[in-house]
Order: C-alpha cells, then structure tokens, then sequence
C-alpha cells in the first residue's frame, strides 16, 4: 500500500464521504418511508428518524385535545405533571391506542425492515456494478460510474458501523445491551438472539467494504481513500447529526 497522500484526491474523497454520508443517512429513512407509505400510513421525514401513523391519526380530535393538554408540560418531567393531567392524558392515550394501534399485524417490523433494506440493496448495486466491470477497471482505471459503485457498494458500511457502534456504546457506558440499530428490533421481532441480524450484516458489511477497498481502491490511493473515509465519515456523521440536519429536517 502507498504510504503517501495525494493531498487533492483527499481533499475531494473528504467531500464526497461527507455527501454520501448524509445521503446514505436520508435514503435509509425513505427505506422506512417507502414501506410505511405501501401500507397505508401518514409519514414524516426527520433527519435521522421517520414517523409514521395510520390515515386520520393526525387530525384526530383526541390526539389535539392530547397535545393542548399536556402542551404546557413538554420540558417538565412526566413524575412532575399534576395529577389529573395524567390522569387525563392516559385516558386520551388509551383511546387513541385502542383506536389505531391496537390491531395486530406484522407492518411494523416491515417497516423496520424497509430502512436496512435500502440501504442492503443500494449496497448491493454498486457491488454488482464493480463486479461486472472487474475487467475494465484492471485495464483502464476507476472512471465516473466505477467510483461512483464505489460509494454505493460502501453504503455496506453502515451495517458494519452499526455493529461497531453497538459494541462501543456498551464498553462504553454499559447497559445490556451490545447490539443497536434497526437490525436489534428485526432480530427480536423475529424472535432470534438480538445479535443475530446485526452480526450477519455487520460481517457481510465488513467483506464487502474490505473487498471495495482492498480490491477495487487503486494501490496509490488506497491510505488516501482510508484516511478520507474516516475524516468524511467521522464528519458528515457530526454535521448532520448535530449541525445541518436538524436544521434542515427537525
């Protein structure tokens, strides 16, 4: 591996991480978006979440009678809320549940589904794009539509992040829990052991970048692209977690 720095290939591979970051981020949500919508349900984007609630839910008259009541009390602590509050506001609670949600059904995991699946297939496109292309990139290089299966076949990497990050959060403040993330709910709702989805795709996750990388990256690129990826990863996870995205999508 080159051990040097192309200062102008870094630069602009900063940019591009920190883009597809933010893209990867909003598109996994349309994942969601897209199942919920499929199924019948109001939704709403936020820039790391989605809502959604079946048609009419938002316009209910007990959902606004809810927020009036319990409008005053946002920023105070539930323990705190007067007594008749709650008293008031679980009623209003109940009747909305038993109204709307009470139906059993399987929608919710397929739509806890649709956000990894996205991102999953996305992943998979640029793979294949990378793997059809083989021979023409050894001949002639990475041009446009091969860099641009690059980024896409990395959207893997959010499966490996996940695991990751999962297993940082409980060495690092621990609660029980080892796994996160979307992949933690499907497993449970699939009634497997909780690391079982995150572990699988975190593993393939890890593969493929590892052959994106190390396989499809150029030699005199590779510490650049690494070294890139970390930076704009790092970056446009902060920027858009923390200063654009809920400014743009609260």
């Amino acid at each position: 591996m080159n051990n040097t720095i192309d200062i102008k290939s870094f630069l602009i591979l900063i940019i591009v991480f920190i883009l597809f970051t933010v893209i990867g981020t909003v598109s996994h949500e349309y994942g969601h978006i897209a199942v919920a919508k499929m199924f019948g349900y109001e939704t709403s984007l936020h820039y790391s979440s989605m809502n959604y609630y079946p048609k009419g839910y938002l316009e209910d008259k007990d959902l606004k009678a809810l927020k009036n009541l319990t409008n005053d009390y946002l920023d105070t602590d539930y323990e705190l809320w007067p007594e008749d509050v709650k008293e008031k506001a679980t009623e209003y609670s109940n009747i909305l549940q038993e109204r709307y949600w009470n139906e059993k059904s399987n929608t919710s995991l397929f739509v806890t589904i649709g956000g990894p699946l996205q991102t999953i297939l996305t992943g998979i496109i640029g793979l294949l794009i990378l793997l059809i292309r083989r021979k023409s990139i050894q001949i002639k290089g990475l041009k446009i539509i091969d860099w641009l299966a690059v980024f896409l076949g990395l959207f893997w990497l959010r499966e490996l992040f996940n695991l990751v990050h999962g297993f940082g959060a409980e060495i690092i403040s621990p609660n029980g829990r080892w796994f996160g993330g979307d992949e933690y709910y499907i497993s449970k709702d699939l009634n497997l052991w909780s690391g079982t989805i995150p572990i699988l795709l975190g593993v393939i996750g890890l593969f493929v970048s590892g052959y994106i990388v190390f396989k499809i990256v150029p030699k005199n690129l590779r510490l650049t692209f690494i070294l890139s990826g970390l930076i704009g990863g790092i970056s446009g996870f902060i920027l858009w977690m923390n200063i654009i995205g809920p400014k743009i999508l609260p």
